[in-house]
């Protein structure tokens, strides 16, 4: 037992090491972005009923760093600002499946060609969702009005509207990212401290070359239906996807299969669905939920032909595994696991007062 929480425990460090500084850079470049698109600006980029409108959401929704709770009170607000379905659904999709922290992470631990699909992936499937739901809606839609019962504070805990506020005239340009940063860190750090973890244990469990998992389950059609069964119901954001993502794919899973997964875990939480419910109306939540199954199976088809075609082939390998780490990413992995643990903790203690 003590020698697998040891390999469990370095496990974790090795992917901390791999992947500090990119994550780093990302949350800090969340924070800038977060101080040209914040709700203000973004009501007035997607206003109007178009289908411009909507690739205007898919586009906006890329680099933001929300969670699939975290991205309901924003999406919320739009819609009561007057924002048509199609648009909010659109932004729904890909502000969460993506974020510029995690596509900065997805390339560390994996590839170029990877690191591309997956925000390409993101938009073109928040755009389709977006023309479905325009199509399906009638020209007099009316916006999501408050019943006062609470269920978005209920469902998502962003009393605080998740840091989505408008930034205040009076604070200025550095104390807004600063404040940007400390409310990203708020909500993203427990679900990436769950997923390194997640991430170390599958790495222990299923090493490279391992039969605990069947081929048939990891390759083709069942390695995307395995990732579409634990991405589904999971609460995981898009950044703390990304290293379990990479443990699964030097688990021997295909490309394709984990790009099925990183879109469908963070787009996708049985939590949300009663506040999706309420800001889509009548089909829009099925067709949203549709056109992302769909939609990244489709995409899972297209990246493990490409790496076919291309002669490609993709695997998470540690460098820890073989003595290149520097000082550098040492120092890097010390300050993201102190961030990390330190926010957590304050997170929960203060839940327990």
């Amino acid at each position: 037992m003590i020698a697998f929480v040891q390999d469990w425990i370095l496990a974790v460090w090795a992917m901390m090491l791999d992947s500090a500084f990119w994550l780093l850079v990302g949350i800090l470049a969340a924070g800038l972005i977060h101080l040209l698109l914040h709700r203000e600006n973004i009501v007035r980029l997607v206003g109007g009923r178009s289908y411009g409108a909507v690739i205007r959401a898919s586009l906006l929704g890329v680099p933001l760093p929300l969670c699939s709770c975290a991205v309901l009170p924003v999406a919320y607000q739009l819609r009561r600002s007057g924002v048509s379905r199609g648009a909010t659904s659109a932004f729904l999709i890909s502000t969460p499946e993506s974020g510029v922290d995690s596509i900065l992470l997805t390339y560390s631990l994996t590839d170029p060609l990877l690191t591309i699909a997956r925000p390409v992936t993101a938009m073109v499937t928040a755009s389709v969702a977006g023309f479905w739901e325009t199509s399906a809606s009638g020209p007099g839609e009316a916006a999501v009005a408050d019943d006062g019962t609470g269920a978005l504070e209920q469902i998502c805990g962003c009393e605080d509207g998740c840091g989505c506020e408008a930034p205040t005239e009076e604070r200025g340009k550095v104390r807004q990212v600063m404040g940007a940063i400390d409310d990203l860190l708020r909500d993203m750090a427990p679900l990436l401290v769950l997923g390194y973890l997640l991430a170390g244990l599958v790495a222990v469990l299923l090493p490279p070359d391992s039969a605990a998992i069947p081929e048939f389950l990891r390759q083709g059609w069942g390695g995307y239906l395995g990732a579409l069964v634990i991405g589904l119901p999971m609460y995981i954001c898009a950044t703390s996807s990304t290293p379990l993502a990479a443990a699964l794919l030097a688990a021997g899973f295909t490309p394709g299969a984990i790009l099925v997964f990183l879109m469908v875990g963070p787009a996708t939480n049985v939590a949300s669905l009663v506040v999706l419910r309420r800001i889509l109306s009548g089909w829009g939540m099925w067709r949203y939920l549709a056109t992302i199954l769909v939609m990244s199976v489709l995409a899972g088809l297209v990246v493990d032909y490409l790496y076919g075609a291309l002669g490609v082939s993709v695997e998470y390998l540690s460098a820890a595994a073989d003595g290149s780490t520097d000082w550098f990413s040492v120092v890097c992995a010390v300050i993201l696991a102190v961030v990390i643990v330190g926010y957590t903790f304050v997170k929960y203690a203060r839940k327990r007062v």
